[in-house]
């Protein structure tokens, strides 16, 4: 089976990339996508634990994933293409790698992003970061 590793944040370069995946998938004769979002919550939350709970933190940064999810999985339920849709929380850059590795995926493809220094204009610093960090292909859809 040919599994493919989408990172998806719910914006128009994610869907873009998912579209293209889409029509890997179905060119091969068995695939799997897998859409991947990740939630990095802020740091220093100085007097918040006193308000929420962690669980009610989690919570929020799940259905946040869960949003940021749900126009790519349509464009899969459309098109009747196999997938798994995950959440997790970390760094982008490195969860998107070790999620990868970790379940067997062939290739990465990805929506680039144009902020920052010159090489992050061309390919944003995340897309960057995880076609260094990847130990599979990383296609880049603009």
């Amino acid at each position: 089976m040919l599994n493919i590793l989408v990172p998806v944040d719910g914006s128009e370069n994610a869907d873009r990339a998912v579209v293209y995946a889409r029509r890997l998938a179905q060119g091969a004769q068995s695939a799997r996508i897998h859409l991947l979002n990740i939630q990095t919550p802020p740091r220093g939350r100085a007097g918040v634990s006193r308000l929420i709970t962690q669980e009610m933190i989690n919570d929020f940064y799940a259905r946040e994933g869960q949003e940021a999810t749900e126009s790519a999985r349509k464009l899969l339920n459309a098109a009747g293409v196999d997938y798994v849709s995950h959440v997790v929380f970390g760094h982008a850059p490195t969860e998107i790698a070790g999620y990868a590795q970790d379940h067997g995926c062939a290739r990465i493809v990805m929506g680039t992003r144009g902020n920052g220094k010159l090489l992050n204009i061309l390919i944003g610093s995340v897309a960057n970061q995880v076609v260094q960090l990847a130990q599979v292909p990383v296609t880049l859809v603009k």
